[in-house]
C-alpha cells in the first residue's frame, strides 16, 4: 500500500474543512465499528495514511474521500456536497495571500450547509479533545429529556421517545469521547430566565446544571460549567453559539446559528478564540454560578408544580450518568 499523496504530513495551521472532515471521518468510522485497517483496505492505502486524514495531518484526495464515505454508508447527496467543497489536495495556506480586514485566505472559512451539518457539528462536540463554548441554549450532552424535546421538536408537544428522530442513526451510535474530554461550557445568564419547554421542564434542567457544577472535580475536570453575566458586552455576543474545538492539537473555531460556520488561521478566528477566553475570565465563579442557577430554578418552580429528580440525557458529564 502507498500513502495518499506521497507528501509528508502537514505541519502548518490546517484548513477548517480538513479538520472538520477528519473528525467527521473518524466519528463515522467509530460509529460504524470499523477498524483503521478496514478503511485502509477500502482505499488501498496504509493505516498510517487513514490516520493522518482523520487527524488532519495530510490532505485526502477526492477518490479516497469518496471511497471512505461509501464504506461508512453516507448518502450520495452528502458525499457529492463534501466532494464539491473539498479544498484542492495540494493547496497550502502559506501559498495564498490574506484578504480584507478579516485577514482570510481562500479556504480559511467553511460554511456547512449540508443535510448532515447539524449531526456533523454534534459529532465534533462529542469527539473533540477540548471544547470551549458560549451558549444561548443548553448544549448537547447537558440536556434533560424535556429540554431536549423542546429544543429539537418545538411545538410538537410529544415525548421524544414517540417522535421521529431528527438526527441520523450513526450519531446516536457515536459515544462521547472515552478519554477525558476537557469541556468548558459558558452559559449566558439570559438562558436562566427563559422557560424553554415550560416552567417545570426548565426548573428540572436548571437543577441538573446545578448538579453538574457540584460534581466538578476541580482543575483538570472533564466539565467546567459557568454562568456569564449579561451586564456588559463581550465579543462572544456577536456570535450565535461560538466555540473552539481542538483535535490532536489542531484547533478550529466554530459558530452555530442557522448553519455551521468553521474558521482557522484568520484574524476573525484569532479574535473569536480570544473572545472565548475573555468570556471565561468574565464568568461568575463556581460558587456564584451555582447560586444563580439554583435561584433561577427556584423561581421557575414557583411558577409550576414540583418536578421529579433530573433525568439527564447523554454522558455530558461522567459523574452524572443518564440514558443516551
Amino acid at each position: 500500500m502507498t500513502s495518499d499523496s506521497g507528501e509528508p504530513p502537514l505541519t502548518e495551521a490546517q484548513l477548517p474543512m480538513r479538520i472538520v472532515l477528519g473528525a467527521y471521518l473518524r466519528a463515522l468510522r467509530n460509529a460504524a465499528g470499523i477498524q483503521l485497517k478496514d478503511a485502509a483496505f477500502e482505499t488501498r492505502t496504509s493505516i498510517a495514511a487513514v490516520s493522518r486524514w482523520e487527524r488532519a495531518e495530510s490532505p485526502i484526495s477526492k477518490r479516497n474521500l469518496e471511497s471512505l464515505l461509501h464504506l461508512y454508508q453516507v448518502p450520495r447527496k452528502e458525499t457529492e456536497y463534501l466532494l464539491h467543497h473539498l479544498p484542492p489536495q495540494k493547496y497550502k495556506r502559506g501559498q495564498d495571500t490574506t484578504r480584507g480586514l478579516a485577514g482570510r485566505t481562500r479556504y480559511d472559512v467553511w460554511t456547512d450547509l449540508s443535510d448532515e451539518a447539524t449531526a456533523r457539528y454534534l459529532a465534533l462536540l462529542r469527539t473533540a479533545d477540548t471544547v470551549v463554548e458560549h451558549c444561548m441554549v443548553i448544549p448537547d450532552g447537558l440536556r434533560t429529556r424535556a429540554y431536549e424535546d423542546a429544543v429539537l421538536r418545538p411545538g410538537l408537544g410529544i415525548d421524544s421517545r414517540d417522535a421521529p428522530d431528527p438526527l441520523p442513526s450513526w450519531l446516536r451510535r457515536l459515544a462521547w469521547k472515552q478519554n477525558p474530554q476537557r469541556r468548558t461550557v459558558l452559559v449566558d445568564e439570559g438562558v436562566l430566565v427563559r422557560p424553554v419547554g415550560g416552567y417545570a421542564a426548565m426548573s428540572e434542567q436548571l437543577r441538573h446544571l446545578a448538579h453538574l457544577i457540584r460534581s466538578e472535580k476541580g482543575d483538570g475536570a472533564d466539565l467546567t460549567l459557568r454562568v456569564v453575566p449579561t451586564d456588559h458586552f463581550l465579543v462572544v455576543h456577536l456570535f450565535a453559539h461560538p466555540a473552539e474545538l481542538t483535535f490532536d492539537g489542531r484547533s478550529v473555531t466554530a459558530d452555530w446559528g442557522l448553519f455551521a460556520h468553521y474558521e482557522t488561521g484568520s484574524r476573525v478566528a484569532l479574535r473569536l478564540s480570544e473572545g472565548l477566553r475573555e468570556a471565561a475570565a468574565a464568568a461568575y465563579s463556581r460558587e456564584e454560578s451555582l447560586t444563580r442557577i439554583e435561584a433561577a430554578a427556584s423561581a421557575m418552580e414557583s411558577n409550576s408544580p414540583p418536578v421529579h429528580v433530573p433525568h439527564a440525557l447523554g454522558p455530558g458529564h461522567r459523574a452524572s450518568p443518564g440514558p443516551s
